[in-house]
């Protein structure tokens, strides 16, 4: 199809869906985001970016070195008796430095073939889904079936999911059940074969008011694989069941002022278990806007594979005159092994000017001017994946250094 036939036939379906719904003031949505940027390290090359071997997280501000565009179309096709029917559609594009996609192997797990695959941005949808909402039986609340970024509770500064169940499914989200927002789903790996996936029923109960100022939430995601019992073909391996249960608190207005969150969270897959703690506080103190997290996890693993791991970071965000801005970000990592190993240390700072489309820490879009600074132990040293730009570029160091634009917008 010609691009001119593709647009003829995009604008008749939409004259074809205005003509058969109620009249709509805004049918039609356009938001997303979107991040970019280019960097040097100072050994020469494109920027290295600086993460702790056996942390769950890095710290964000001038240490991302990928692409992420995710442009976000909704379109509000009916009312009807009180309720709102959408479409929704997200080609999602992400991309790793130096990474490549579509690579050939001589073999399943076989010998790659260094000059296959692409590092040019391909886009997939990464969402496409139907839903309504306000849903009088319902209890107000939505029900939706497709692919769909799903049940993400995500922090600041280090751009951690507490909570991630992204996935092909079906859901209902959001009823009232007078203590609460109740929502349910079922979800499948998008990547899953025909004889094998996982299915995750994630459960949250959200909007718990517990205590003033305040509310609860309650996730709880079992898990467990769908495989086919008499396979022609070669038997696929049994995968255990596993269970996540998360507790999330937020406070407003309580602690300096500004927006608190609590969160304790276990999660089970087999022999594995991992337990952690989180607080994150963010705040504003005159023209600086500050954000802070604190994070320990325990991870327990088959033949001590696992580790502890404490992270903590502070991010200051201050508007010095009209669209310039000045942000500072400092984080520290330390993993334990516990099959003995040595204790692990990362230490990553980034200074950063800026200039926004606002006077708000999150007026937005903005571009970054930064320079990052990260330094590390021995035991860190030679625990680097020998393969990664990090280990490439600094891995006779004990230090190293980046600077680069970055452009970050979301609409």
């Amino acid at each position: 199809m010609t691009n001119k036939a593709l647009l003829a036939a995009l604008s008749a379906t939409c004259v074809a869906v205005t003509a058969h719904a109620d009249p709509l003031n805004l049918p039609f949505t356009f938001s997303g985001y979107m991040r970019a940027g280019t960097g040097i390290n100072v050994r020469g090359g494109t920027q290295v970016c600086m993460g702790l071997p056996g942390a769950d997280t890095k710290w964000r501000l001038g240490n991302e070195c990928d692409y992420v565009i995710e442009p976000t179309f909704n379109a509000r096709l009916i009312s009807h008796e009180g309720s709102d029917w959408h479409v929704h559609f997200m080609p999602g594009i992400y991309r790793a430095w130096g990474g490549k996609e579509f690579q050939t192997y001589s073999s399943p797990g076989g010998q790659l073939f260094p000059d296959s695959g692409t590092d040019e941005l391909v886009a997939r949808f990464g969402q496409v889904y139907a839903y309504g909402t306000n849903i009088a039986a319902l209890g107000n609340g939505k029900v939706w079936v497709g692919r769909r970024f799903y049940n993400r509770l995500q922090t600041g500064i280090n751009d951690q999911f507490l909570e991630n169940n992204d996935g092909d499914g079906a859901g209902i989200e959001d009823i009232d059940v007078r203590v609460g927002k109740l929502s349910v789903a079922a979800m499948l790996n998008p990547r899953g074969g025909v004889s094998n996936n996982r299915i995750a029923v994630p459960l949250r109960l959200t909007g718990i008011p517990i205590i003033p100022n305040g509310a609860l939430a309650l996730y709880i995601t079992p898990s467990m694989q769908l495989k086919k019992d008499l396979q022609t073909d070669t038997p696929n391996p049994q995968e255990a069941n596993g269970l996540a249960v998360g507790l999330y608190q937020t406070l407003s207005g309580v602690l300096l002022g500004g927006n608190t969150l609590v969160a304790l969270k276990m999660d089970w897959l087999g022999t594995t278990r991992n337990s952690r703690v989180l607080l994150q506080q963010s705040a504003n103190l005159g023209i600086t806007t500050i954000e802070g997290v604190a994070e320990y996890r325990i991870n327990k693993s088959a033949g001590n594979g696992g580790n502890k791991w404490f992270g903590i970071g502070m991010r200051a965000d201050t508007r010095v005159i009209g669209p310039f801005r000045v942000l500072a970000e400092v984080g520290h990592d330390m993993v334990k092994p516990d099959n003995g190993g040595h204790t692990r240390n990362m230490t990553k700072f980034t200074l950063a000017a800026a200039v926004s489309a606002g006077k708000e820490a999150g007026s937005r879009p903005t571009i970054r001017l930064f320079a990052t600074h990260a330094i590390w132990d021995e035991a860190a040293r030679l625990a680097f994946d020998p393969t990664s730009r990090l280990a490439q570029v600094f891995g006779d160091q004990k230090a190293g250094t980046s600077v680069g634009l970055q452009a970050e917008a979301w609409w």
